[in-house]
């Protein structure tokens, strides 16, 4: 039996829940986690096609640039909720129009929170599924808007032997739905990573 599945077992034996047919993993995942990360956003107004790159023509898509911090929060059953700040920049631009276009591009902080569902495998996988983010613009162009996200690719990384860690990507870039209360609306795809440690 390897060392990994040894430790496994006896976590699932102190849960009261282990078997040779245990299948409740979910329960290994239990409190809060201070989660921190980065994150690149390629930002289309005009939607991606089959290749995954923005369409054309349309307004130039846009490079933006995130960090986030907050706390996720396992309940044990394979739901739970997020909540953190993130800060973003998106990058400046020109384009050799002419006369010649500037975007000098900007910064802006958000509130974000959302429900999620996750899965955990025998071999210590974890599975995110968020069907919602909202949030609220704190500053920047956008303070006082709110922001809804949807479609956003699921995340999946490894648990620690010991439970207290975890990493978070995404495996599969992904096609997300930005919407704000302005009426304005964005796809884009991001690449995402985070590292959570038990409080």
């Amino acid at each position: 039996m390897s060392r990994s599945f040894s430790m496994l077992a006896a976590m699932l034996l102190a849960l009261g829940g282990f078997s040779a047919e245990a299948r409740d993993f979910e329960k290994l995942l239990k409190g809060d986690y201070a989660a921190a990360g980065e994150s690149t956003c390629l930002v289309s107004f005009t939607g991606f096609n089959a290749n995954l790159s923005p369409n054309a023509p349309g307004p130039f898509p846009q490079i933006v640039s995130l960090s986030i911090q907050g706390v996720r929060t396992f309940n044990g059953d394979g739901t739970g909720k997020t909540v953190a700040r993130v800060v973003s920049i998106s990058h400046p631009f020109a384009l050799p129009t002419t006369p010649p276009f500037f975007n000098r591009g900007g910064a802006s902080s958000i509130d974000i929170e959302s429900d999620f569902t996750y899965t955990v495998s025998p071999d210590l996988k974890v599975t995110i599924t968020t069907p919602l983010v909202t949030g609220t613009f704190l500053t920047g162009g956008r303070a006082g808007q709110t922001l809804i996200i949807t479609n956003l690719p699921v995340f999946s990384g490894f648990i620690s032997e010991n439970l207290r860690s975890l990493t978070l990507a995404h495996e599969t870039p992904g096609v997300e739905d930005h919407s704000f209360s302005n009426g304005d609306f964005n796809q884009r795809i991001c690449h995402r990573s985070r590292i959570l440690h038990e409080r």
